[in-house]
Formats: C-alpha cells, sequence, structure tokens
C-alpha cells in the first residue's frame, strides 16, 4: 500500500497542535521535547544513545509495548544528536510506525546479530522521510526563530509567561 504525501500546510497544523502547550524552554532541548510529549500523552518517549551499525539510519524509533524508543547514534555530535532526535519525532507525530511492539526485555534478549539485521530492515517510504524531515525542519526553524527574540526562556514562572505575552516564543507555543 503507498503513502500519500501530506501538503506542508497539513504538516505545518500537525506541528504547531502536537508542540502547543508543551511548554518547551528555548533554547530548545530535544530531551524535554520527548519528556514533555510523553507526559501529555500518558506513555514515555526515550531518547538512547546506542552505538549503531553501519548500514543503518543514525536514528530509529521503536514503539514498544510500554513506551516509544528514539535510539539514535552515539557517535555523533551534539547538533546531529538532536536533529537525529527531532527526525525521529517526526516519524512519531506523523504515525510512520515501522516496528512492531516489542518490550524492552525482548529488545535486550535479541542477540546482536539479529538486533543489527532488523535494524537494517527498518526503513520508510520515500514520503514517510520527507514528512519527517519537514516536520523536524519545522520544529528547528521554530526553536531558532524563536530563540533569536528571546535568547533562553526564563526559569521564574511569572517571567515565562510575560515572555509569552510579549510574543517570545513565537506564538507557537
Amino acid at each position: 500500500m503507498g503513502s500519500m504525501r501530506r501538503s506542508e500546510r497539513a504538516l505545518r497544523v500537525l506541528c504547531r497542535t502536537t508542540l502547543k502547550g508543551l511548554d518547551l524552554d528555548l533554547p530548545l532541548d530535544v530531551f524535554q521535547l520527548c519528556e514533555r510529549y510523553g507526559e501529555r500523552r500518558g506513555r514515555p518517549v526515550t531518547p538512547i544513545a546506542h552505538p549503531l551499525p553501519t548500514g543503518v539510519p543514525n536514528g530509529i524509533w521503536l514503539a514498544a509495548a510500554d513506551a516509544d524508543y528514539f535510539f539514535y547514534q552515539a557517535n555523533t555530535s551534539p547538533l546531529h544528536r538532536d536533529q537525529i532526535i527531532i527526525h525521529e519525532f517526526g516519524h512519531l507525530i506523523a504515525g510512520h510506525q515501522m516496528l512492531g511492539e516489542l518490550s524492552v526485555e525482548g529488545l535486550a534478549a535479541l542477540s546482536q546479530e539479529s538486533s543489527d539485521a532488523a535494524l537494517r530492515r527498518t526503513c520508510y517510504s520515500d514520503d514517510r522521510e520527507w514528512e519527517a524531515e519537514m516536520l523536524a525542519s519545522m520544529i528547528l526553524a521554530w526553536a531558532e526563530e524563536a530563540s533569536t527574540g528571546v535568547g533562553a526562556t526564563a526559569r521564574h514562572d511569572e517571567l515565562r509567561g510575560l515572555q509569552r505575552l510579549l510574543g517570545g516564543h513565537r506564538g507557537w507555543l
């Protein structure tokens, strides 16, 4: 069954709807993004650094029975790590689940050889990759633009509210 690519407008609506109300700090912290989104859904979203084998993507989303896990290449820069995690987040919010449900115990029980083989089979259609990239780009562009206006989010609750009232988060969050 072929997938149908959503328009940029539809992805922008999905992105804004997903991020609205998460009360994210600036500059954007991808771990906070995952934590807050997981809390809202009642299902944890946990990024995990892992030395992924050659020939597989730099990031993999695993929808386990108890949570969603984003495995990202351990041997990379913080900037690339953030891009990988946000890309996997894009797959999650777009509903692109590929790997079936697997418990953490089941994942741990896989041999290195069988887990590497399973990861190599993980691939998305070009439309799904495009959607995930577009969503990631939208999130990163918002974070960059909002950070330019605010710098960093105030730690004091009343100041945070004032920053938002003054448009510091550019109306997204």
